[in-house]
């Protein structure tokens, strides 16, 4: 196990500790941890310990907000269609499934006129203006998509497979018929018959008579040919929808809100890029994509800030952008109708630290602010911007604890369809934590993106349906496997590059490049090579025709701005002090390696190239009771910026029950001078240290504590980070 140093971090003044401890009665260890987190009074460790959304700043204190919801005002009224384009990454795909989510229902298509629901809430009006036979018919409707044929279950499957599903909406109402499929955007219904009786002939003739009276092609197949004949069937509906022009209005008569899980409405819809054929980032080929579907306005997530040439030829096709990033951004601002980024130099915002989702949520909460929507209707939205907040890894501090705080809480307690898929798949029984997102949900919505297409993951986090959810959830699991597979298969290939190469193992640096590697794999195999040489490193691969990096750093030290002085290599690059891509051309990756070593070899120290661990505070065993870590418990969630405090205790020893569990990990029951109950203790990774502790040698523990549970029964348990002899 590699060396570590520790560091300890210094003590509160006295009488701020005597004064927290008094006024919110604690201990001086607790009252010295709300101080290294700059709270000093009563009132700010209240607000601390019970975050309040009401704490969250106007977001028209963000430089553009006021121009951006003039534009989107401006899109709803006038009725253009609006695109969320968005990063295939954990944020990206929840900013956009948050912002997608919210404006789709704000929008003409979706705010119908007529009849109320049961629940109070507007109803479309159709050809019938009888309340009751509306309802019979939506029920019918909902039971109809519940309990579908084996024919209509093989065509969605069949439609799914082949990603035209994207378009369609199942067991629909228009006017006063239910169609099996239809997409919108093309006008075109799908019907699949079963044995036809006189009845249900006339049925269907006077469906398909009203259906082309008001627009709509119909095609029809019979369960023998959906069943038998597949290929042919999907045929047919591929080249009928080539060949039908897109709609640029809204149908005649409003439309039932049943469809394929709040997906493909009229006025708005989403876009993920792909990430080998397109890239990071706002690409040409969805410039296009608006272009050639009328698309007026773009609202950009997690991506855009330094896009300058990409907005450009956007404005030459009349195409307008609302621009929410948080990365840093170059020495231009885009021509974008609106940037929102707290990390522009003219931006007054006090906050900068919010993700890409973060920054989504303040323009729906603008949006709702002026339009009189109370931010208690923003809250099922919280669930997406944790998840954003922990896979990101941005600070836990200010906005973004609070967001992750209430987020939690969504998660836990009232998680949306396709979470709740994931945590079944996952066998998660108890609540979730950032660590848990990070390691759990993260990569599985992340796995969409690097295996195949990020659209799915949005998908997943839209669904309006168990059965929509728990399909999409296998889908992303499955690929999660093939990433994870492929993932251990490329960190192999990578550790024996370094062990057979000298000068490698005497760098500074790790940078490694084998033309043939999965791109969607390298930036977790170069976070796996930090943690093994802890030195800054980046992982190339090559994919038409330029070679794309990812790169990942140890503490303190900015890896982007080593990047940000090899540009003269670069094609583009971008990120920010722990984390970055980049790309280049084949031709410049020797001169890159070469360069980069100089530059980091310049500025970082010995001591940034030994892991550290931070120690809040020095503890003795007996201080660790139920009651302490109740209140330990309430400085989550932690995070950067609000870490779960690490603690060291001296002269421990082993009870003499120490062994090694699963592969290599220690376990121990510690005892503290003699005492005679010990605390249990385990020490991933730590099994070289068994036989100095079977021997009840004394040493000294760094550790953080957490709470465990047998057969029904919780105890604490030391999660042992390090120990010195």
């Amino acid at each position: 196990m590699a060396q570590k140093r520790w560091k300890i971090k210094g003590s509160a003044p006295a009488e701020i500790v005597e004064r927290l401890s008094k006024d919110i009665n604690v201990s001086s260890v607790i009252a010295n941890l709300l101080w290294h987190r700059g709270i000093t009074t009563y009132d700010e460790a209240k607000l601390f310990f019970r975050p309040q959304l009401s704490q969250l700043h106007d977001p028209f204190l963000m430089k553009d907000m006021d121009k951006a919801i003039e534009r989107i005002e401006q899109a709803i009224k006038n009725e253009e269609k609006i695109l969320v384009y968005g990063d295939y990454d954990v944020d990206g795909t929840t900013s956009v499934a948050l912002v997608y989510s919210f404006f789709k229902n704000q929008t003409p298509s979706n705010s119908p006129k007529g009849g109320e629901s049961e629940d109070g809430s507007t109803i479309p009006k159709y050809h019938t203006t009888d309340k009751q036979m509306w309802k019979l018919l939506h029920n019918k409707a909902v039971e109809m998509r519940n309990n579908p044929t084996p024919a209509e279950n093989i065509m969605w499957q069949l439609l799914r497979k082949h990603g035209v599903d994207f378009h369609f909406r199942r067991q629909h109402l228009i006017d006063r018929f239910i169609v099996d499929f239809v997409c919108l955007e093309k006008y075109l219904v799908i019907e699949v018959d079963g044995d036809i009786h006189d009845y249900q002939k006339q049925e269907d003739d006077d469906r398909t008579d009203f259906l082309n009276r008001n627009g709509f092609t119909v095609v029809r197949f019979k369960n023998e040919e959906v069943i038998g004949n597949v290929d042919n069937v999907l045929k047919q509906i591929s080249n009928k929808l080539h060949s039908l022009p897109l709609s640029k209005t809204p149908p005649a008569q409003s439309l039932s809100p049943l469809g394929r899980d709040g997906v493909g409405y009229h006025f708005i819809d989403y876009y993920i890029p792909d990430r080998y054929k397109e890239g990071y980032g706002i690409s040409t080929a969805g410039i296009d994509f608006a272009a050639d579907n009328n698309f007026s306005l773009i609202i950009a997530l997690d991506c855009g800030i330094k896009a300058v040439d990409k907005i450009e030829y956007a404005n030459k096709k009349n195409i307008d952008f609302i621009i929410c990033d948080h990365h840093l951004p170059g020495d231009k601002i885009p021509d974008a109708v609106a940037v929102l980024d707290p990390k522009r130099k003219d931006c007054p915002y006090p906050y900068k630290e919010l993700s890409g989702c973060g920054i989504g949520f303040k323009l729906v909460q603008a949006f709702a602010q002026k339009n009189n929507i109370p931010i208690s209707h923003l809250e099922q939205y919280l669930d997406l911007t944790a998840i954003s907040i922990a896979a990101d890894i941005v600070p836990i501090t200010g906005e973004n604890r609070i967001l992750a705080y209430y987020g939690l809480q969504h998660i836990n307690h009232s998680p949306r369809a396709g979470i709740r898929a994931m945590l079944e798949l996952t066998k998660m029984k108890r609540e979730l934590t950032i660590t848990d997102i990070v390691f759990v949900i993260g990569p599985r919505i992340n796995a969409a993106g690097r295996m195949e297409s990020g659209k799915k993951a949005v998908e997943m986090l839209i669904s309006a349906t168990s059965e929509h959810a728990v399909e999409a959830g296998n889908y992303l699991d499955k690929n999660n496997s093939d990433r994870r597979d492929l993932d251990i298969y490329t960190t192999q290939q990578a550790l024996q590059m370094v062990a057979d190469s000298s000068v490698l193992q005497t760098k500074k640096t790790t940078v490694l490049f084998d033309p043939n590697w999965h791109k969607g794999v390298i930036g977790i195999v170069a976070s796996r090579l930090t943690e093994t040489y802890y030195r800054p490193t980046i992982m190339l691969t090559q994919s038409n025709g330029v070679v794309s990096g990812s790169a990942r750093s140890v503490k303190d030290f900015d890896v982007y701005e080593a990047i940000s002085a090899c540009s003269d290599l670069l094609l583009q690059f971008g990120g920010h002090k722990f984390a970055a891509g980049l790309t280049m051309l084949p031709e410049n990756v020797k001169a890159f390696q070469e360069k980069f070593e100089k530059v980091v070899s310049s500025s970082i120290t010995d001591e940034m190239l030994i892991p550290e661990i931070e120690i809040d505070a020095e503890l003795n065993l007996n201080d660790v009771t139920p009651g302490f870590y109740n209140i330990l418990k309430q400085f989550s969630p932690f995070g950067p910026g609000n870490m779960n405090p690490n603690f060291m205790t001296k002269n421990v020893s082993d009870k003499g029950y120490a062994s090694i569990v699963g592969k290599n990990h220690l376990k121990m029951e510690l005892l503290q001078n003699g005492q005679a109950k010990g605390i249990p203790a385990i020490g991933f990774g730590m099994d070289e240290h068994y036989e100095f502790v079977a021997k009840k040698n004394p040493f000294t523990v760094c550790y953080h504590i957490n709470e465990q549970e047998w057969e029904g029964k919780s105890y604490l348990q030391l999660q042992v980070k390090d120990l010195k002899k």
